[in-house]
This record gives structure tokens, sequence and C-alpha cells, in this order.
């Protein structure tokens, strides 16, 4: 009786981590990528309207964002591919002060197509399962 008792707890237990192991890596991503891309968006807003000072705050928060969230990012998901979100986002802060809104918006564009190829592979969707 005893160990029924334990042998189910322990089934529920570890069903539990799974779910979680499933659910939470791709919560983390869903927030870290819509914040990236918001920033995307705000920086390449400003440089379509001929603006780089004004998207300058928007591409260090994205460098910035992306070196603080790197150690939680780079614990689930390929090292390859924040390392690349990452060059994107040092070249679009970098790019954006040194008053070139080709390159930065280049690199943007570059970043967002990273985040959407990371979001292809990692999310946990019913189209990665088919």
């Amino acid at each position: 009786m005893g160990f029924s008792i334990f042998r189910a707890a322990m089934t529920i237990l570890i069903c539990c981590f799974l779910v979680l192991l499933f659910l939470l890596p791709s919560a983390i991503l869903s927030r870290f990528s819509a914040q990236a891309n918001d920033l995307i968006d705000k920086a390449e807003n400003a440089l379509l309207s001929g603006d780089p000072d004004a998207a300058a705050p928007y591409c260090a928060a994205l460098f910035a964002l992306v070196r603080e969230r790197m150690p939680v990012l780079e614990r689930f998901l390929n090292h390859a591919s924040i390392d690349a979100l990452d060059a994107c986002a040092a070249v679009a802060d970098c790019a954006v002060r040194a008053n070139d809104p080709g390159a930065a918006a280049e690199a943007l564009a570059e970043a967002r197509s990273v985040l959407v190829r990371i979001e292809g592979i990692e999310l946990f969707s019913w189209n990665n399962l088919l």
C-alpha cells in the first residue's frame, strides 16, 4: 500500500516536472521575444522617420536586453542563435551611434529574422509537433 502511494506521487511529480519543462522555456522565450520585437519596432520606426537619434535609445535597450537575458536563454536555446542575436543587437547599437541608419536598419532586420527563427524552432506548438 505504501509503495503504491509513493509510486503514484512520484508519477505525478514527474509529469508536473515534464509539463514545467515544456512550458517554462516557452513562456520565457515568448516574453523575451515580445520585448525584443517591441524595441525593434520602435527603433525601425524612428529610423524610417529619418531620426537616428530617436532610434539610439531603443537600439541600446535592445542590446542591453539581449545581454541581460543571454544567460537564461542559453540554458535552453542554441548558443549560436543567441550569439547571432547578440551580434545583430550590437551592430545595430554601434551603427545608430555612428549615424549609419542603413546599417542599423539592416542589423535590426537581421535581429528580427533571428528571433523568428528561434521562435519557430523552440516554441512549443502543434505545428512543431506535426
